[in-house]
């Protein structure tokens, strides 16, 4: 009964720990907008929050032929997820999924 109860709280504690994105993709990103390549992610999502209402899930900055991008999966307020590429420099999305 003890074993059980220790693998309960050893979940509970796993399940609420925050999940971060690796260390190296955020020193990536932060080194892309201090070079000017990139907005940062807040300014980002205040461009796009007008048409995109909703809360962000997740958001992924990649490099796609030579230009960098930012990945946005936002649940909208109708329960739908919508995917989103916008250019990290311009804020332009460039494409709605």
């Amino acid at each position: 009964m003890r074993w059980l109860l220790a693998c309960l709280i050893a979940l509970t504690v796993l399940s609420a720990a925050p999940t971060l994105a690796p260390a190296g993709d955020q020193d990536r990103a932060r080194d892309a907008v201090q070079a000017g390549e990139a907005r940062p992610l807040g300014a980002i999502l205040r461009g796009v929050r007008g048409r995109y209402p909703g809360r962000l899930l997740d958001a992924d900055l990649m490099r796609r032929r030579g230009v960098l991008i930012y990945r946005l999966r936002i649940l909208r307020p109708d329960d739908r997820v919508t995917v989103l590429i916008v250019d990290a420099k311009s804020g332009q999305v460039l494409r709605e999924r």
